[in-house]
């Protein structure tokens, strides 16, 4: 204890401290290191640098006048020269070399010097020519260059060292004022700390502009005071539930046991202690009690040494038979077997209605299978009956475009009866002026253009009820047959639509088709056809009864390996609360109109079955509906087989 309130007083005898002081020495002489290299590189290339400005100043100022001198012999004015040149800085040594002749001025280096020479040349006055006439050289001292590097650097060093030392001290001192003195009372708070005692709310003896009561501390110090307030809170409710644990332990009907690593009783309930008689002074092991003797399961389970559950035995006690569930925890401390905890729960009541249960569930099974052999039965006739009805719902759309077969040849057949009727006239007509001998040239022309115009209606019109006849022929037997084929897209579409005039010119709508008209399918063009029909007699029936301008369009496309069909209408729309009941059986609007509920779960059945295909439905009040049909190009072998 004293030692830690030695720290309190003291920056350099806190751990924290020092090592806060170690790492500020090392980073401030690390800066002060690099801050001192890079000034000596600074001043070692500001040095090197005056050398070659002083050698280009004799170069290029003394040179000329150097060799005037020497080009006139004027030894003592040329010696005058280097002697002066020589007391310039950065040059320690100067020499001429001129045939025989050598003027030299100062002392000669051997080492550690920078030498730079360059040739004297004598120019004429008229400038028309010139003479080398000898070499100039200029030496440098290297060495006090460097020793004056050396005593900057030392300079250096020791100034941000004692810079360095003081800050950092003075920043451990601003930070023990700060910091460490509340740090040291927030753990002296805690080190005295006693649940059972709780002391007094932490607050700190004296407070500066350095240390706030608002600031990271303070708040530390606020967070313990409600961190020491929850234990204190938590202390007395696990107080609170140790002592409701021993109350129940003592009033519950449940068995509560506890045995060391032997197996030995050294605690258990009041309840199991008045049942089996037990005397705890004397510590009996549990296996060892008369009652539970017999108990060979949970002997078992002891002997293992692990955790337990579901152990179920049935004892007699004062002629008594219990059944209990015996569950246990195995106890270790330091990976040693210390013992058991556990319970022993009476199920005595819930096994005789075990027992009850069972002979109920034996009666319960033979008419479950009664009533599932009456429900299977009757959910056979259930898919009886939608397979007739849907059979229904083809052939009435099968029957539909046979009624549209007497409408739709009758039209070109009456005009071709017509037809026959006029020529049948003009030949008579034209017989009649023959035998007479009357017919003219003008009435032969008149009566040879009727006659053609007639020849022409006629076989118009019967070409037009042949090809309507093979439409309807064509739709007809798509729709009932199954097969597989390959087939234009197109065509199919056009024929059907043409066998579905009837019911579309009720409200005088005309199906557009728009795609591309060579792409062609190996499927199933029953189906398809039936899809087709079903949603265009969805709209004819449902679609446009407050609708002026009906429409209806259908668009297809190739996508991959697959085929898109888009279907629209501008009708009234469906309510996006009703998507899902629109394909649902036997769902209509016009329940008693001759709506049977079953055209859009046919359309999705067949298209998801049959064509293995995808169906997107979307819709609005008001803006019609649209039907987005993504079928393969080529429908799979397999799915063929298996619908086969």
């Amino acid at each position: 204890m004293s030692g830690f309130k030695k720290d309190i007083t003291s920056s350099f005898n806190s751990q924290l401290g020092k090592r806060i002081f170690l790492v500020l020495i090392i980073i401030s002489g690390v800066i002060t290191i690099l801050k001192t290299l890079l000034q000596l590189s600074w001043q070692y290339d500001k040095e090197f640098s005056e050398i070659d400005q002083r050698y280009h100043e004799i170069k290029e100022i003394h040179g000329p006048l150097i060799s005037t001198t020497l080009w006139e012999f004027d030894v003592a004015h040329l010696q005058r020269e280097l002697d002066s040149l020589v007391l310039l800085p950065k040059v320690d040594y100067l020499c001429i070399k001129s045939d025989v002749f050598t003027f030299e001025a100062g002392e000669k280096l051997t080492t550690n010097y920078t030498e730079k020479q360059f040739t004297l040349t004598f120019l004429s006055s008229d400038g028309s020519h010139s003479v080398d006439i000898g070499q100039m050289i200029m030496q440098t001292n290297n060495e006090t260059i460097y020793q004056a590097l050396a005593w900057q650097a030392a300079y250096y060093l020791v100034v941000n060292s004692v810079k360095t030392i003081i800050v950092v001290s003075l920043m451990l001192l601003v930070f023990n004022h700060a910091v460490n003195r509340r740090t040291f009372e927030i753990g002296h708070y805690l080190r005295h700390y006693n649940p059972i005692e709780p002391p007094k709310q932490l607050t700190f003896k004296k407070t500066s502009w350095l240390a706030r009561r608002d600031d990271e501390l303070g708040q530390l110090a606020d967070e313990v005071n409600k961190l020491v307030y929850g234990f204190d809170y938590l202390y007395r409710k696990v107080h609170e539930e140790k002592k409701k644990l021993s109350d129940f332990a003592h009033i519950s009907s449940d068995w509560l046991w506890e045995v060391n690593e032997i197996g030995e009783l050294v605690y258990c309930s009041e309840s199991m202690q008045f049942s089996l008689d037990i005397e705890m002074d004397q510590r009996p092991k549990l296996i060892a009690l008369k009652p539970l003797s017999s108990c060979y399961q949970l002997r078992e389970y002891l002997r293992h040494q692990n955790d337990f559950s579901h152990c179920e035995e049935t004892i007699v006690v004062n002629c008594i038979t219990l059944h209990l569930m015996f569950k246990a925890k195995a106890q270790f401390k330091e990976d040693k077997f210390i013992g058991f905890r556990g319970t022993a729960i009476n199920i005595t009541d819930l096994k005789l209605t075990q027992i009850e249960l069972e002979d109920l569930n034996d009666n319960l099974e033979h008419l479950i299978a009664e009533r599932t052999f009456d429900l299977k039965q009757s959910l056979d006739k259930l898919e009886r009956a939608q397979k007739q009805l849907i059979e229904q719902e083809k052939l009435a759309a099968l029957g539909g475009l046979v009624a549209g077969v007497a409408h739709e040849v009758n039209t070109p057949l009456g005009i071709a009866v017509t037809a026959t009727s006029v020529i049948k006239e003009v030949i008579h007509e034209a017989n009649d002026a023959f035998q007479n001998q009357t017919l003219t040239t003008e009435q032969f022309q008149s009566l040879m253009e009727r006659l053609m115009t007639s020849s022409t209606m006629l076989e118009h019109n019967i070409s037009r009820a042949a090809q309507l006849v093979k439409d309807f022929k064509q739709t007809a037997v798509d729709q009932v047959s199954e097969s597989r084929s390959e087939f234009n897209v197109y065509q199919v579409l056009c024929s059907l639509m043409t066998s579905l005039q009837p019911e579309t010119r009720k409200i005088s709508v005309v199906p557009q088709i728009c795609g591309d008209q060579s792409v062609t399918m190996n499927s199933l063009p029953g189906i398809l056809t039936q899809v087709i029909s079903n949603l265009v007699l969805n709209s004819v029936n449902h679609a446009f009864d407050n609708q002026e301008l009906p429409q209806i369009s259908i668009s297809y496309e190739e996508d991959g390996d697959d085929i898109i069909f888009d279907y629209q209408d501008n009708g009234g729309g469906v309510d996006p609360s009703l998507h899902q009941k629109v394909f649902e059986p036997f769902y209509t609007s016009k329940r008693g109109r001759g709506g049977s509920g079953l055209g859009l779960n046919l359309v999705f059945n067949l298209i998801n079955k049959k064509l293995s295909g995808e169906l997107k439905f979307e819709s609005q009040l008001g803006e019609g509906v649209r039907f987005i049909i993504r079928v393969p190009k080529n429908l799979p072998l397999n799915l063929e087989a298996k619908e086969s």
